[in-house]
């Protein structure tokens, strides 16, 4: 017969070897499955997911709680905007429908106003540039003309004077101008402008030619390349392109207009966010003629880039003012409704890897005098360096 003491004993024992049994299972079941342990911070919702519940949270609450009425499209364009305002970058911005089409027409040097370009600097605001057959043209206005009122005011920056240029097709605005010294007065009907990104023609008494690129459209290679022919054909002493004011446009364009200027080799190459780098190289189709490139504080982008391929190559001189500095490039994403934004997504270098934006092209004559009207002294410097003896 057991005793009492017995019976405990074998109890316990039968308990623990069960326990023994169970942790032995435990442990073989931690070790064949992928069972995790899961802390408290990762049941927590991440920064992204608190983001967007507190969106949706306002949004609700404004749809269904707000007292006075609202514009919700316009509401959703200002968030959208902000979101691209807040990267503080000058380049990258969301576009509502119109914008996105203005943006179209600008590349493709399509707009309503005067047809006039200037730029400011310690005369006050210099015409640059007057579209052919735009109103401007029509009205008598030239290149050269220092503008002093727009519908009898005077203005201090650059932003005000475009505005006051601005305006609807048919609206008539008066332009006044100082031209040699006098005092002139136009009336310009503003209309639809469109406006031929190149320009061509023979200079210094037709022994060299001259193409001005305004802009980087869709249509700059063909014309460009038109022209180029054409002096090619004729033999000239030399070409002059003219990149002042030109503030880029299609980066692809430039490309294209670098490689038929340029040997065989890289043009330049771009880098994005992941490091990755994208060559672009010419062909060994080039032009033969002597090249003189002018360039100014307004020349940009694209512009810069072609300027910096010549450069690098020493395919040409450059002549005029140090260039804008704007070695960025952004791609468009399009929405279904019209709608779009801008994004800097990479940036460009010349073939050296010499960095562009924020310090821009460097000429190899430095001519920053802009005197138009009775001589255009960066032009005058560019002719001269070429040989006409031959």
């Amino acid at each position: 017969m057991k005793s009492k003491g017995s019976t405990a004993v074998l109890v316990i024992t039968v308990m623990l070897f069960a326990v023994a049994l169970t942790m032995a299972a435990l442990a073989l079941y931690l070790r064949t499955s992928n069972l995790q342990i899961v802390n408290k911070q990762d049941l927590e919702p991440s920064a992204e997911e608190v983001n967007v519940s507190k969106f949706k949270i306002i949004d609700e609450q404004i749809q269904n709680s707000y007292l006075k009425e609202y514009d919700r499209d316009q509401q959703m364009d200002a968030i959208y905007r902000s979101m691209l305002d807040n990267l503080d970058d000058p380049y990258s911005r969301y576009m509502n429908a119109e914008e996105l089409k203005q943006l179209q027409l600008d590349i493709n040097s399509t707009f309503t106003g005067t047809g006039i370009v200037f730029i400011e600097d310690e005369s006050g605001f210099i015409i640059t540039d007057v579209i052919p057959g735009g109103p401007a043209d029509v009205a008598g206005v030239q290149e050269g003309d220092v503008i002093q009122k727009v519908d009898g005011v005077s203005y201090k920056s650059t932003e005000d004077m475009i505005e006051a240029l601005k305006g609807d097709p048919g609206v008539k605005v008066e332009l006044i101008v100082i031209r040699d010294g006098e005092e002139k007065t136009f009336d310009i009907i503003r209309g639809d402008v469109k406006g031929v990104s190149v320009d061509s023609k023979k200079i210094a008494d037709d022994k060299l030619g001259y193409i001005k690129i305004r802009l980087f459209g869709e249509d700059t290679y063909s014309l460009f390349d038109t022209a180029l022919s054409a002096f090619e054909k004729e033999n000239l002493a030399g070409l002059i392109l003219d990149l002042r004011d030109n503030p880029g446009g299609l980066f692809d364009v430039g490309v294209s207009v670098a490689d038929r200027l340029l040997p065989e080799g890289m043009l330049a190459y771009t880098v994005n966010k992941s490091a990755e780098r994208e060559n672009y190289n010419s062909d060994d189709r080039k032009t033969g003629m002597k090249l003189v490139v002018l360039i100014n504080e307004n020349t940009a982008s694209a512009a810069e880039m072609v300027a910096a391929a010549v450069q690098v190559a020493k395919a040409g001189d450059l002549v005029g003012a140090k260039t804008y500095g704007k070695g960025l490039i952004q791609e468009t994403h399009v929405f279904e409704d019209g709608s779009a934004i801008n994004l800097t997504t990479k940036e460009f270098y010349p073939a050296e890897g010499v960095k562009i934006d924020g310090i821009g092209v460097s000429p190899d004559y430095k001519v920053s005098n802009y005197n138009f009207g009775s001589k255009d002294q960066q032009l005058e410097k560019a002719i001269s360096l070429f040989d006409f003896s031959a």
